[in-house]
């Protein structure tokens, strides 16, 4: 019989009901990530209180959370070309619901950051698993879609968290948002057994090693996709943890600042929708490219240009668009480099290398910020791996073209 994949996509030239299913859930996995994340960020300020932690021993929390997620993309992410993506992604989830939950009885700096490793183990883990779930099931010309749409839950996981958490925290206080979210992600795991399928490119051909994957042929390919996502998450997390305080140097008040980095998601979710549906008609390589070097003009803009409200709240909407759209891209981009047999071990290990750059974006922006150097010179720094990330992206060699 004729193997119904072609290479490794679907041989049929429309997107499957079917496929669009699994993409919308994947959606809502990566909503569950951003919030997972983003509650312990909304909660940070009163749990340094409650823990008697200034920021520099808080830091603990939010960086060994990172690690984490390193730690499943390299280590747990790779066994779902082996095993399946399916089981692999259950079983992060129960891991990420487990340590939510547990992370609402923490006592002490050096048990909440133990909870946030395992939470970040499944956050990495499933930002990978998912990307590549849901290409698996994509023709080739929306499989550039598939992998980018889900990207765009994140943001809107953690706007939803900001609003409910505003509500819910001077109410019931931090161990209450901790375990509803877990909860809640906890929900979502008998729905993710019964409602999400095996991709139909898994096991259609034989599994190959990390080495393989990344080495050979592909060793250009593996150093460009590691700088692009060692640099787009340098200032993706660099916006992530100081756009309110960035907001409130611009010049807004902080209720202002918060409305800013609303919108700043807002514009996020705008871009990564928009990169991934203009993704089946134009080389993503080049979406990439233009909308990074257009992000870098937006950060000399937002830190140089004295602006009214609506102007720095327009500027945050569009750096939102450009910068959080385009670095989003590379995940559809590196799903599109590897084979489907490779493709969780690919995504994996990229995202993990990529948390490089998640650990040491914060930390320059904080020591630039604490020299004293002006909104604008800080800005300009983050426009190199901005540039870096473009120009890598665009050398990136896809599949089809080796």
């Amino acid at each position: 019989m004729e193997n119904p994949l072609l290479r490794d996509g679907l041989a049929e030239s429309k997107w499957s009901q079917r496929g669009m299913i699994v993409t919308a859930l994947c959606f809502v996995l990566n909503m569950f990530d951003g919030m997972n994340v983003f509650a312990l960020t909304y909660v940070a300020p009163q749990l340094q209180k409650q823990f008697g932690a200034g920021p520099e021993a808080f830091s603990i929390v939010f960086s060994i959370g990172l690690v984490g997620m390193a730690l499943g993309g390299l280590v747990l992410a790779p066994q779902a070309d082996r095993s399946g993506r399916r089981p692999v992604i259950l079983l992060a989830l129960a891991l990420m619901a487990g340590a939510m939950i547990a992370s609402a009885g923490a006592n002490s700096i050096a048990i909440l950051s133990f909870d946030r490793f395992l939470v970040g183990i499944g956050i990495g883990t499933v930002l990978a698993s998912i990307t590549a779930l849901s290409a698996g099931f994509a023709p080739d010309r929306y499989r550039n879609m598939a992998a980018g749409v889900p990207q765009a839950g994140y943001p809107v996981g953690a706007t939803i968290t900001g609003f409910i958490t505003a509500w819910a925290l001077p109410r019931y206080g931090w161990p209450t948002i901790f375990t509803g979210a877990g909860l809640a992600t906890l929900i979502l795991l008998p729905i993710c057994f019964f409602a999400l399928p095996e991709a139909p490119d898994h096991g259609q051909q034989p599994t190959v090693g990390i080495r393989a994957t990344l080495g050979g042929d592909r060793k250009r390919n593996t150093a460009l996709l590691w700088a692009s996502t060692i640099s787009g998450f340098m200032v993706l997390y660099f916006i992530a943890s100081w756009i309110t305080k960035l907001a409130i140097e611009a010049g807004l008040a902080p209720a202002q600042a918060i409305i800013a980095s609303a919108i700043y998601s807002a514009g996020a979710f705008v871009g990564t929708v928009a990169l991934s549906v203009v993704a089946t008609r134009v080389d993503i390589r080049k979406l990439i490219f233009v909308m990074l070097l257009l992000a870098a003009g937006l950060f000399l803009v937002f830190g140089g240009v004295k602006m009214s409200l609506a102007g720095i709240l327009l500027t945050s909407f569009l750096i939102g668009i450009a910068m959080q759209g385009g670095v989003n891209g590379n995940y559809a981009l590196v799903a599109g480099s590897y084979p489907a047999n490779m493709r969780a071990t690919g995504l994996g290990w990229a995202m993990g290398i990529g948390r490089i750059g998640a650990l040491s974006g914060p930390l320059i922006a904080g020591a630039a910020m604490g020299r004293g150097l002006p909104l604008f010179a800080v800005f300009a720094i983050f426009c190199l791996p901005l540039v870096i990330n473009a120009f890598a992206a665009l050398a990136v060699q896809l599949r089809d073209e080796r």
